[in-house]
């Protein structure tokens, strides 16, 4: 076979698809990661968990399969996902308030991300495999949705509500 420019740009054409790949691969298993991370963190139960994909206009589309349906992908080279948690005054019991959370976050080198949430406007540098190094974040996000709860009084309707932090209802 000769190896023409069309071919070298086959190649090229080739490698590019397989960078992106490996790429979107090592930052599935991040977020796979960094959610089992929060989890953990924060001790929530499975059934008070929820991922979402971000739509336009920041809104939340409900995922019901693996997290990779809810990674979106800016021209920035921002990955985008939303969680739900869902808390109440006593577990699994009304009232409930779902809290929507807009995950940022970007690959540097090596095994080394920045991570926010939409409505902050710190990056915490994070590395893969060292979910210690996530507790920076997490504590951020922490004190981010206990303020929202103790900045004023707040209106509550019916028996389920939702806070969409960082962004008026």
């Amino acid at each position: 076979m000769k190896n023409t420019k069309f071919h070298q740009l086959c190649s090229a054409y080739d490698t590019a698809q397989s960078n992106f790949e490996s790429y979107k691969k090592n930052c599935h298993n991040f977020a796979i990661e960094l959610v089992k991370s929060l989890k953990t963190y924060y001790a929530i139960p499975d059934q008070q968990f929820t991922l979402y994909k971000i739509e336009e206009n920041n809104n939340f589309d409900l995922i019901h399969g693996s997290l990779l349906g809810a990674l979106t992908l800016t021209p920035e080279s921002y990955w985008h996902f939303g969680i739900g948690l869902t808390v109440c005054k006593a577990p699994e019991s009304f009232p409930e308030e779902l809290i929507l959370i807009h995950v940022i976050f970007r690959k540097e080198k090596g095994n080394t991300y920045y991570l926010k949430h939409a409505y902050g406007e710190k990056e915490f540098k994070v590395t893969y495999k060292n979910p210690e190094s996530y507790a920076g974040y997490f504590d951020d996000l922490f004190n981010t949705i206990i303020s929202s709860y103790n900045g004023h009084i707040q209106q509550f309707i019916g028996e389920k509500t939702t806070r969409k932090l960082g962004y008026l209802q």
